[in-house]
């Protein structure tokens, strides 16, 4: 027996939120959240440390004593959490053909990159791809496609772009690119706000 679920409980009501925000919140289901409050089930090892993560507690606080409502007062994260929730400034919306607007799903875009890259001199110099331009990249090699560029890093040649996969150096292929004339430092603010969406779709 733990105080987890006496903690969370205590946590919601004193944030005022109901179950359904507190699990939208954690990226649980409304029932979990009930099921943890009424102590029918405890949360999985990786559960709780997500959890602690986001309410910026340590596991401990969370499991073996009953926490006070001066630590619960100092959560400046979930009031953070709940703004970028309910604000309209973080949500990619889609325009369709009938100029209608709806809410996009931006893991459609992101389920297949791993990693990003930004074209330097050196590589706009030798490729079709212009300085800042930033490649999207994915490690999964399983299809082989005839009209595709891959990145290829070779520890002599250094970074290169091809068409086709070479041996014994380290490959990705590129999915997409987000096409820019502004300089790096715009681009890392874009990269940063798309992170920031796809860690709202988690």
């Amino acid at each position: 027996m733990t105080y987890f679920g006496t903690n969370i409980k205590k946590i919601r009501q004193i944030k005022g939120l109901s179950q359904q925000a507190f699990a939208e919140i954690l990226d649980l289901n409304r029932g979990v959240i009930s099921s943890y409050e009424e102590g029918r089930a405890e949360p999985k090892i990786e559960t709780l440390l997500r959890i602690a993560t986001i309410l910026d507690l340590t596991t401990d606080e969370l499991l073996s004593k009953p926490i006070t409502i001066n630590k619960i007062t100092n959560f400046n994260e979930i009031e953070d959490l709940v703004s970028r929730q309910s604000s309209n400034e973080s949500i990619l919306q889609e325009i369709t053909p009938n100029n209608e607007v709806k809410p996009f799903d931006l893991q459609k875009i992101l389920a297949d990159i791993d990693f990003v890259f930004t074209v330097d001199d050196v590589l706009a110099g030798k490729s079709i791809y212009s300085k800042g331009n930033v490649l999207l990249l994915s490690s999964n090699l399983d299809k082989v496609d005839v009209n595709c560029f891959y990145l290829l890093f070779d520890k002599t040649n250094g970074v290169k772009i091809s068409e086709e996969i070479e041996k014994n150096k380290l490959v990705y292929k590129i999915v997409g690119v987000i096409q820019t004339n502004q300089n790096i430092s715009l681009m890392t603010s874009i990269l940063n706000r798309l992170e920031k969406i796809e860690s709202k779709l988690k």
